[in-house]
């Protein structure tokens, strides 16, 4: 399937994601008690966030470390203004708040803070829609070497998502070994990933020690996005972009929750 072809379900996932933004904001418009309203409110900023972070994800750019730095990020981009990476930021640590409950909040700010989230949020939404619109999504290139040309030829038709990645994509090697990480449909199969490692190996002329092969869905989400980041062999645009998203939103999670242990 050709790249068009990805370009379209990746923007369709977003377009769902703005979508989503709207059921909730319209929700938000017609509650009427204040725990719904409070709910909501944390519910459409997370939306929005999501949001953002789905196109820091599709454009293949550098992860948010904090829900906070979202905003910075899409403004690098220039998906938004400078007043709205702020207000992103705003909303990010609003969002902080109300999930983790660090402080009494003052129930009547809350609610007049609902009434201009409505407008804040569909503006930003609208504008986010518009800038990955007119934002080329580059397809992988296809100059990408021999050595690529060769492991695509043992991996295609076998695994949904292939990359190599590592020293030798920066133009050396450790131990001449080659790192290569794939995604098996129905899970990573132990068996399965040997009959790739002998191929591989016979394949490239190598030993089989030197073939460091990995599942994609069972790495950390560090690891992941450091081998998404290499170089494709078998490539799927799709769920590229939604491994790369998870793997964003999974390590946000993390780093946030490890600043409330420490």
């Amino acid at each position: 399937m050709g790249w068009q072809y990805w370009l379209v379900l990746i923007l369709e996932r977003i377009k769902r994601q703005a979508d989503l933004v709207d059921e909730l904001v319209k929700e938000l418009e017609v509650e009427k008690s204040y725990r719904g309203i409070e709910r909501l409110v944390q519910l459409v900023i997370q939306a929005l966030l999501d949001l953002g972070l789905m196109i820091i994800a599709a454009l293949g750019y550098r992860r948010p470390r904090t829900y906070s730095e979202i905003g910075y990020i899409l403004r690098e981009l220039e998906m938004v203004s400078e007043d709205e990476a702020e207000t992103l930021r705003s909303m990010a640590g609003l969002r902080n708040i109300l999930v983790h409950v660090y402080a009494n909040i003052d129930r009547n700010k809350i609610l007049e803070y609902a009434e201009s989230l409505k407008v804040d949020v569909a503006r930003i939404k609208s504008n986010l829609l518009r800038g990955i619109e007119n934002k080329p999504l580059d397809p992988p290139s296809g100059e990408i070497g021999e050595l690529v040309e060769k492991l695509r030829s043992v991996l295609k038709g076998r695994v949904k998502l292939a990359f190599l990645y590592g020293g030798r994509t920066m133009g050396y090697s450790l131990k001449g070994d080659y790192d290569i990480a794939v995604l098996i449909e129905h899970g990573c199969d132990l068996y399965r990933l040997g009959e790739l490692v002998v191929d591989i190996a016979k394949t490239l002329g190598v030993p089989e020690e030197n073939i460091d092969i990995v599942c994609l869905d069972a790495l950390p989400p560090e690891h992941l996005l450091e081998a998404l980041g290499g170089v494709a062999i078998v490539s799927n645009s799709a769920l590229l972009f939604e491994l790369r998203y998870r793997a964003m939103l999974q390590l946000l999670d993390l780093e946030e929750n490890s600043r409330l242990l420490a």
